[in-house]
């Protein structure tokens, strides 16, 4: 999904995606990510969802059902001065 890959906080390299259909067009998406830690994760969770149900709607002719996201990992990530971002 490309609205993961637009986030500097995720590690789109582990992300894992799951899509569940239903036979009436619907469907209901699934997504482990792993964060960086320090991350705002409830607004951008919140903000993904809503992306997701975007993304999926325009560009198939499926409706989203529900969309789950689960943290499955935080990371650290070292700055570009050398500093871990704890």
């Amino acid at each position: 999904m490309m609205c993961l890959q637009e986030k500097q906080e995720i590690v789109s390299e582990e992300t894992m995606v799951n899509v569940l259909f239903t036979n009436d067009r619907r469907c209901t998406v699934s997504v482990a990510l792993t964060m960086v830690y320090g991350a705002p994760i409830i607004s951008l969770c919140t903000e993904l969802q809503q992306k997701i149900i975007h993304e999926v709607e325009t560009m198939t002719p499926f409706i989203v059902e529900q969309v789950h996201l689960f943290v499955q990992r935080l990371v650290m990530f070292t700055t570009e001065d050398g500093k871990q971002n704890a």
